[in-house]
């Protein structure tokens, strides 16, 4: 009888607790820029009501994907990779011979300018985007096409 008991109460606590999580999905995609893909950088996804935001790492071939995204209405941005010049690192600094494929290999690829990712900067903040997805349960596909401020 007390083991029934210990059962049923490791039945009600987990059931009560699995209910006391928040409702997540999974949206994934390619953001492109002037239709290439951005080779780095972050897409940030902010609840509707400003308490949950996600940081999703863009890879190298532009594609990003998160299963920690709330239910809702989510506003979107997208934040340009750091630009490292050869130039620009400090004496005796190599930049890791990576991979075309791993996930930083973008972060240090050699750079023209800046100019490459001319991300419009309203497009770099959430409350000015005008960017948003609707999460439902599951996974869900969101694209981000963006043209460069020029």
């Amino acid at each position: 009888m007390i083991r029934f008991l210990h059962v049923a109460t490791l039945i009600v606590v987990s059931l009560s607790l699995a209910g006391c999580g928040e409702s997540l999905a999974t949206v994934s995609g390619k953001v492109t820029l002037n239709d290439k893909p951005l080779t780095g950088g972050t897409v940030i996804l902010v609840s509707e009501d400003g308490k949950k935001t996600e940081q999703v790492p863009i890879q190298a071939d532009g594609k990003y994907s998160s299963d920690k995204v709330p239910l809702g209405n989510v506003k979107v941005a997208v934040w340009p990779p750091p630009v490292f010049k050869k130039a620009a690192l400090p004496p005796g600094y190599k930049a890791p011979n990576l991979p075309p494929g791993a996930p930083n290999a973008g972060v240090y690829a050699d750079r023209p300018d800046e100019e490459s990712f001319d991300i419009p900067k309203t497009l770099q903040d959430p409350k000015t985007s005008n960017l948003t997805v609707t999460v439902k349960g599951g996974s869900q596909t969101f694209d981000i096409p963006l043209k460069s401020a020029k």
